[in-house]
């Protein structure tokens, strides 16, 4: 069946009538952007004494808690709510189903913000029934016949749930997990996610990399070797089980070394030259830049007396996953709304500012401490808001209104 007509026959089932509830990208990719830089509102009013929001957590694991179990958790659905159909061939998420994901995850960014004031449980409660909504929702379709060759990314999807539910287990109850603290396993869904990432690299790249050949005039998608993919994703896994159970330590330092020599092996596959020029293909590539370069700096940092326990953890985080949810909205705001996989002109400069956020994020901290709160918070914090206001102008449009071709989606 032609998936046109697929795509039809299921949002005519579902009765779906707003554009902006045809497709799971669509308003978790417009909420995700919006709420990036909100996020970060109260840990940088903390930082420079301006104002304070009442916590049940420390500044720190409230904003690591935030940023990845809400802004990034909005990208991760948007994303899976999309691909997984075209994955597995099963009906999309849409209309009214997909607006109670929607009020879910509101409902979570709501308690969370009011933490200080809720019973702690119920906060957990609320923050976790959305990713096992949409576990429940994924995992059938990722182990039927036509999802069963991406039943990968539902494992590491149950991995950075796990994250979370041990996450509020040491606010909660620490007791019971006295050697893990909450922000110890932010930096592990950090390392999940980067697992997520290669899974997912590994399906785009081979997409976007045969756009950008097909547009210079190349033929064929370019050589990329399963076994270099399927070697840097198992080293990846090794450095996540070795970082949660044995941080800083010296196997574990040189782990994050052979990661990152494994990813720069698979980076070298990618089409370089003229094609990087492809923005599309650059943003994808840069994020696996900041991947290579956190996992090596974590690994010197475990290695070395030089450099502090933090160095390389926001170019993974801010850089590696940053730039990657970036890419990811860009390249299927595209596709998915029927449009040519041309970014627009807005893009560019909002890389600008991504990628100036993260080199202030990851090296001032290390080599200009003394100008921390100016250049390693106040300024990134703008740049970050920069980014996703450029990007909310240039997509905003895009993902309220219907595909430019006509069909539903």
């Amino acid at each position: 069946m032609p998936i046109s007509i697929f795509k039809h026959r299921c949002f005519t089932h579902l009765g779906f009538r707003h554009p902006w509830l045809a497709y799971g990208f669509r308003p978790f990719f417009l909420l995700g952007a919006l709420y990036a830089p909100i996020a970060l509102v109260p840990w940088v009013g903390a930082l420079l004494q301006q104002f304070t929001l009442p916590m049940a957590l420390s500044p720190l694991a409230w904003h690591g808690h935030e940023m990845l179990f809400g802004f990034v958790s909005a990208a991760l659905v948007g994303f899976l709510l999309t691909s997984i159909p075209s994955w597995a061939g099963v009906s999309p998420l849409a209309g009214k189903p997909l607006a109670a994901l929607v009020v879910l995850w509101l409902a979570g960014r709501v308690v969370f913000w009011c933490s200080a004031l809720l019973p702690g449980l119920l906060v957990a409660l609320v923050n976790l029934a959305f990713p096992l909504v949409l576990l429940a929702w994924a995992l059938p379709a990722l182990v039927s016949d036509a999802g069963r060759k991406h039943l990968s990314i539902g494992f590491a999807l149950c991995g950075y749930i796990l994250v979370q539910t041990l996450f509020y287990v040491a606010w909660l109850w620490p007791a019971l997990i006295a050697d893990l603290s909450p922000v110890s396993l932010l930096n592990t869904a950090v390392n999940v996610l980067l697992v997520l990432i290669a899974l997912t690299a590994t399906r785009i790249i081979r997409v976007v990399a045969m756009a950008a050949r097909s547009e210079l005039g190349l033929s064929g998608p370019g050589r990329l070797t399963p076994a270099r993919e399927h070697l840097a994703l198992a080293v990846l896994v090794l450095f996540v089980v070795a970082d949660l159970f044995a941080p800083g330590h010296a196997v574990t330092g040189w782990i994050a070394l052979a990661a990152a020599a494994a990813q720069a092996d698979r980076l070298s596959e990618w089409p370089w030259g003229r094609a990087m020029g492809r923005l599309y293909l650059l943003l994808l590539t840069l994020a696996y830049l900041w991947m290579v370069v956190g996992l090596a700096l974590v690994g010197l940092t475990a290695l070395t007396d030089s450099l502090p326990g933090y160095a390389g953890r926001h170019a993974l985080s801010a850089g590696a996953a940053g730039t990657a949810i970036l890419a990811v909205f860009c390249i299927a705001g595209l596709r998915h709304t029927g449009r040519s996989l041309s970014l627009p002109k807005l893009i560019w400069p909002g890389l600008v500012a991504l990628s100036a956020t993260v080199l202030l994020r990851t090296f001032v901290p290390v080599w200009w401490p003394e100008y921390y709160l100016l250049a390693g918070v106040g300024l990134p914090f703008l740049l970050w808001l920069v980014t996703y206001l450029l990007y909310l102008i240039a997509y905003g449009r895009f993902l309220v209104t219907d595909r430019a071709d006509g069909l539903p989606g």
